[in-house]
């Protein structure tokens, strides 16, 4: 269960968090099992003894222990190949997950033997066995989720369990047994095995890594750019000698929240990231009380740590879910800025006409919102956009889609959905009331006014929205953001680490007991 639900974590940066992530987990470490059940049992009928016992746990552990060194080429081939949704994350976990549960499923079935030969009682062993490792599971469910991942990253996590599977079995292991482990670890852990290591970013120098309970969250500075990545993708970026700008131009339509409504009071975010249009409207609109509501508070953190979040009686921060936060919300907004979407994941709660309903509600007579969204206006990557454009529809009178790049349409790029409580928002004079200059120039020319028959996408609801099918197409095409000369493309694989001495020692401990546990000839 520890290596189950770490290893979403590796795969989350380049596949994201889908439910095909997480049925590939589950379908490949159940299939895993099931092989290892039938060919442990036959094992044990053939030598049972508990040294063979120890090197399959040792096997198992090794494998476990050799996964973030092999994971960067792994994902980085499986991704190279382009594949759909659902393929790609599955032949990932298979090459990844499927090596090491294969001989920890041998186990039971192998110890299960032992024990009856020892009490002459197969049921009540095979019970034993079986009860014991369900607690196990549940434990390491629990001690996985609770400490390890939000204490350590997942890195360690993962070596960690493989080093102690490998410790264990090791005691009731040959001498050559133990030196090969006790070489392994040399390598990794201490400084020799240290100096090829480093982490980096495309293009940029990682200041933060940390594992939260939501996402793979990381800092990468390039030149005087700060970016947040969260899960492999940038989801903020700051400039280092002005704060308060806006980087990455979507951002900067978020100021048709305002325009639309000039007389706005109150705004709120769903979705804080690097707060930087928070910081932007606290600045340029000083009558405006400015609430966030962002789900992960290691995000917040990290924001007050590096992204200069201000201490502003005007600003209020929620860490909540945002669908939760406006169910106990009673103040009214003038502007929602809802920036709560990935490229690999959306949040379908936040998507249907229920949420829009609930949302609309909390908005004043004239309240607008500003949505981002990550798609493209034609073509099979368009779907995503105009199913959510209908759903939208169904409760907002007034819209307009804009785009946020000088992309072609059929790219995947950042879009943005204006919705208006009141039709009598008027795009001819918000264009007067921007105080961007840049945003100013593009609105009229970046509006999007090829509607296309709506008949053929789904309303989104709380009973039916797949968004995991729609995303598949974004997810098979991805695309990095030039801004101003700095790339901000995903960084290179986070968990990257694969020394040459490391990647060698892992390669002959696979040998060499790969080789003594099906032939016992080494």
């Amino acid at each position: 269960m520890c290596l189950e639900l770490a290893a979403s974590r590796i795969l989350a940066p380049v596949f994201g968090n889908s439910v095909f992530v997480w049925g590939s987990l589950i379908g490949v470490v159940l299939t895993s099992l099931s092989v290892g059940y039938w060919l442990g049992g036959r094992l044990a009928d053939r030598s049972p003894s508990f040294r063979t016992l120890a090197a399959i746990v040792f096997t198992g552990g090794l494998l476990t222990f050799s996964i973030p060194y092999l994971s960067p080429n792994v994902l980085e081939a499986v991704a190279g190949l382009r594949l759909d949704e659902k393929t790609g994350p599955l032949l990932a976990t298979l090459l990844l997950i499927a090596p090491p549960t294969f001989p920890l499923g041998m186990v039971s079935p192998y110890a299960v033997k032992l024990l009856s030969l020892a009490r002459s009682r197969v049921g009540a062993s095979a019970g034993d066995i079986y009860s014991l490792s369900t607690v196990g599971s549940i434990l390491g469910t629990f001690l996985t989720v609770f400490v390890l991942i939000p204490y350590l990253d997942i890195r360690t996590v993962i070596v960690g369990s493989g080093a102690l599977l490998m410790v264990v079995s090791a005691v009731y292991l040959p001498k050559t047994a133990k030196a090969l482990a006790a070489i392994l670890f040399i390598v990794v852990f201490t400084p020799a095995g240290y100096v090829a290591y480093s982490v980096t970013a495309t293009g940029g120098e990682v200041v933060y890594l940390k594992e939260t309970m939501y996402n793979s969250l990381a800092v990468v500075r390039q030149e005087d750019v700060l970016t947040l990545y969260l899960n492999g993708l940038p989801h903020s970026a700051m400039s280092l000698q002005d704060p308060y700008n806006l980087i990455f131009p979507y951002t900067r339509f978020f100021e048709l929240g305002p325009a639309l409504n000039p007389a706005s009071k109150r705004t709120l975010f769903i979705g804080g990231g690097g707060f930087s249009g928070p910081k932007y409207f606290l600045k340029n609109y000083p009558d405006v009380i400015v609430d966030v509501v962002e789900l992960d508070p290691d995000v917040v953190e990290t924001a007050k740590k590096f992204f200069r979040l201000p201490d502003d009686r005007r600003l209020r921060v929620f860490v909540e879910d945002g669908r939760k936060y406006l169910q106990r919300a009673n103040v009214s907004y003038d502007v929602v800025v809802l920036d709560a979407y990935a490229k690999t994941y959306v949040p379908f709660h936040l998507m249907t006409v229920e949420f829009y309903s609930l949302l609309k509600s909390r908005m004043s007579e004239d309240g607008v919102l500003v949505a981002n969204l990550i798609a493209s206006l034609t073509g099979d990557t368009s779907e995503i956009l105009w199913s959510e454009y209908k759903t939208v529809g169904q409760v907002f009178p007034k819209q307009y889609v804009f785009k946020a790049s000088e992309y072609p349409s059929s790219m995947v790029q950042n879009l943005i959905l204006v919705a208006c409580v009141s039709t009598s928002c008027d795009l001819e004079e918000a264009v007067n009331r921007v105080r961007d200059k840049w945003l100013a120039e593009r609105i009229k020319p970046n509006l999007w006014t090829v509607i296309p028959d709506l008949g053929e996408f789904p309303t989104l609801t709380d009973n039916y929205a797949p968004v995991e099918r729609m995303v598949n197409p974004v997810t098979g095409k991805p695309y990095s953001i030039r801004l101003e000369g700095y790339d901000v493309s995903p960084p290179a694989l986070f968990y990257a680490g694969s020394n040459a001495f490391s990647v060698i020692g892992v390669i002959i401990a696979l040998v060499v007991w790969f080789l003594k546990l099906f032939w016992g000839n080494v």
